[in-house]
C-alpha cells in the first residue's frame, strides 16, 4: 500500500461550502474530491507540457 502523507490547509467558508455540495453529486468524500481535482490538474499540466515540449521555448514563454 501507498504511504500517504496527512496535512492541513487553511481553507476559506465559501471554498468548504462549495467542497461540501461537490463531493457528495459524484460519491466521493472531501478529501477524495480534492486529491480528484488535484490529480485532474496534475494531467492537465503533463499535456500541456507534453504539447509544449516539441516548441522552442521563446514560443512557450
Amino acid at each position: 500500500m501507498t504511504q500517504q502523507t496527512h496535512f492541513k490547509i487553511p481553507m476559506p467558508p465559501d471554498v468548504r461550502d462549495w467542497l461540501d455540495k461537490a463531493a457528495p453529486r459524484v460519491q466521493r468524500s472531501r478529501g477524495a474530491h480534492v486529491i480528484f481535482l488535484l490529480r485532474q490538474e496534475m494531467e492537465k499540466e503533463k499535456t500541456e507540457e507534453a504539447l509544449l515540449g516539441g516548441l522552442p521555448s521563446s514560443v512557450s514563454e
